[in-house]
């Protein structure tokens, strides 16, 4: 790896420059970036961190997956708000066990997600880490004034939602780890895991609609974020498992690798679909809405009343559901059992 820091940032960042304009007044260049949203919105910001490792392996990732999901991640938070994703900070720790080709690569997944998604990377800051890589993004965005949609907004009677299906990047990160050239058939499965699609327009459908309640994304595993609607909101879940959506290619490849694809579906993660809860009087609206775009939108439980807590029924057996899902502080090998 080269060692001109300086040259370096303003190759990879090079197609941010010239981009003024539009709520941005300055932007790569100076100490910070300064933008201004309109007076009838809120900023939404947030920021995730990928660690090599932890967050990904280099056999199932390549430099511009990584780049690309890391953006995804955050852009995912934003469509849980019910917001629009504007603005992109990225600092990254380079290690010496990249080229600067990879990073490179790593730069093109970064800015293909951000145009994907309209979002301009203003900033960030540029490390050396003497081992492994890490990237954090932070991405800045806006939400109508008062209309962001938060985890502590469910309410009993609610019906409880999940759009499109999930299970399938954990189904896609199994597939990879078994270190063979997938089959064109489980291609799907590993795109999942490595190029996952944030659900922008479905948090903006959500949040217009004025029938949702709380909302979530699929980042930890469909578990983890019921159990963090029930504990915001101190309320009762209960859902079906026959009624979680998981794709038919997931539900084939479990029965040749002798996994549970529910078991994905519920503490895999990474699928970044959205989870919330939406009143009983919004829903044929929101569903033909839904519809309409070819947005899959499964209602998967109710919401029973005060509690927090989450019940499943499997196999005809009520139950707790599992409050479990990704633990950045579980070393990969155990995941990876």
């Amino acid at each position: 790896m080269a060692h001109d820091e300086f040259s370096l940032i303003r190759q990879w960042t090079s197609r941010s420059n010239g981009q003024e304009g539009d709520g941005l007044t300055v932007g790569i260049g100076d100490d910070a970036a300064v933008f201004s949203p309109t007076p009838e919105t809120e900023v939404v910001a947030c920021c995730d961190a990928m660690v090599e490792t932890v967050h990904f392996l280099r056999e199932t990732m390549k430099p511009a997956d990584i780049g690309y999901k890391a953006v995804i991640s955050n852009i995912s938070d934003i469509a849980a708000m019910g917001g629009i994703a504007r603005y992109a900070l990225v600092s990254i720790a380079v290690s010496p066990s990249y080229t600067d080709e990879e990073y490179s690569q790593l730069y093109d997944g970064i800015y293909e997600a951000c145009e994907q998604y309209g979002v301009r990377v203003i900033g960030g800051d540029t490390v050396s880490s003497p081992k492994s890589l890490h990237l954090a993004v932070t991405v800045l965005g806006e939400v109508e004034k008062g209309r962001a949609i938060c985890r502590s907004q469910a309410l009993p009677g609610q019906l409880v939602f999940v759009t499109g299906h999930v299970g399938s990047s954990a189904a896609g990160l199994h597939l990879l780890l078994a270190k063979k050239e997938p089959e064109e058939k489980w291609l799907p499965l590993a795109e999942a895991h490595q190029r996952p699609s944030a659900q922008i327009q479905a948090g903006r459908l959500l949040q217009a609609s004025g029938a949702c309640g709380a909302l979530n994304d699929v980042s930890d595993g469909l578990a983890s974020e019921l159990w963090e609607i029930a504990e915001a909101s101190d309320v009762t879940i209960h859902i079906d498992a026959e009624c979680i959506p998981i794709r038919e290619e997931v539900l084939a490849y479990a029965r040749i690798a002798s996994k549970e694809p529910l078991d994905w579906a519920l503490y895999g993660g990474e699928d970044y679909q959205l989870v919330g809860t939406v009143s009983r009087d919004g829903l044929a609206a929101l569903s033909q809405q839904f519809a309409e775009l070819s947005i899959p939108f499964t209602v998967i439980g109710c919401v029973e009343g005060i509690g927090k807590s989450v019940l499943i029924t499997r196999d005809g057996q009520q139950m707790t559901l599992n409050k479990a899902g990704f633990n950045h502080f579980v070393h990969v090998e155990e995941k990876k059992g």
